[in-house]
C-alpha cells in the first residue's frame, strides 16, 4: 500500500475542503507547485492532483498542473472535470501519470473504455465518489442514483487500472475513513481499490491496510502535520 498526498487546486491555489464544499476550503500555498515539491522532498512516490475549478465548471488549472508535472520527478495523477479524450490527451502530453474520470465516467462510460483502449490500462482510473451510498457527481454537488458498488463493477471489464473511493461524509473531516464501505468495495471488484478521505492519524492508516485497498490518499492530515509521509511509509513498511 503507498501513501498518496493529495494537491486539490482552486483559484490557482492549493487548498482544502471540507465534505467536498468549495465555499468550505482553506488555502494551505498560494502555489500548489510549492507544495507539491515538499511533499515530493519528503518522500511521496505519486501525487494526486484534484482540479476544482474544473470539476466545478468554472474554469481550469493547466497551466499549473503542467508546471507541477515539469518540475517534480514524481509520478502525478489528476483527477476533475476531465470529461473528454482531449482533455486525457492533453494531461498525458504533459506528462501526467493517471487520469482520473469522474462525471465522465457516470455519464459516458463508453469514454473510459476508449481512453483505457486509446492510453492503456495503467493510465487510466475512475473515482468512485460515494455520498449515502450513491454516486455524487458534478464536483460533489448532486447526487446520482447509482450505488457505488454497482457503479464499481459496470467497470470490471473495461480494464480500468484503478478506482479511487471517497466517501464524501468524511472527505477533508479528519474524522477517520468509512472502512466498512471501503471493505465492500474491495470486496466487490478485483480492480484495485485506492481509499480517500477522511484519515487523521496513524492508526487509521492500519485500519485501511486490513481492507486490502493499494494505496489510500492523504490531505488535510499532512497538511494539519498530524504525521509526516515518512511517518506513514514506516507504518506501511512494518505492516507488510
Amino acid at each position: 500500500m503507498i501513501i498518496i498526498p493529495a494537491v486539490d487546486i482552486l483559484g490557482g491555489k492549493c487548498v482544502r475542503l471540507f465534505r467536498g464544499d468549495p465555499n468550505k476550503n482553506k488555502i494551505y500555498y498560494d502555489d500548489p507547485l510549492e507544495a507539491a515539491k515538499i511533499l515530493e522532498n519528503e518522500g511521496a512516490q505519486l501525487i494526486h492532483v484534484v482540479d476544482l475549478d474544473a470539476a466545478l465548471g468554472s474554469g481550469h488549472n493547466n497551466e499549473i498542473i503542467n508546471r507541477i508535472v515539469k518540475n517534480i520527478k514524481v509520478k502525478v495523477e489528476v483527477g476533475g472535470g476531465i470529461r473528454s479524450l482531449q482533455k486525457v490527451d492533453e494531461l498525458l502530453k504533459f506528462g501526467v501519470y493517471r487520469v482520473i474520470f469522474g462525471t465522465a465516467a457516470v455519464k459516458n462510460p463508453s469514454l473510459v473504455k476508449e481512453a483505457v483502449k486509446l492510453y492503456g490500462s495503467e493510465h487510466v482510473a475512475v473515482g468512485i465518489d460515494e455520498k449515502d451510498g450513491k454516486i455524487a457527481v458534478h464536483g460533489w454537488k448532486n447526487k446520482s442514483e447509482l450505488d457505488y458498488l454497482e457503479f464499481a463493477k459496470s467497470f470490471q471489464n473495461i480494464g480500468v487500472g484503478a478506482l479511487i473511493f471517497t466517501p464524501i461524509k468524511v472527505d477533508g473531516t479528519l474524522e477517520g475513513p468509512q472502512t466498512e464501505k471501503t471493505q465492500r468495495l474491495v470486496d466487490s471488484v478485483s480492480i484495485p481499490v485506492i481509499a480517500s478521505g477522511g484519515v487523521a492519524n496513524l492508526e487509521d492508516l492500519f485500519l485501511l491496510i486490513k481492507t486490502g485497498v493499494v494505496g489510500v490518499v492523504v490531505g488535510t492530515a499532512i497538511y494539519e502535520k498530524k504525521f509526516t509521509i515518512k511517518e506513514a511509509q514506516e507504518i506501511l513498511k512494518n505492516a507488510s
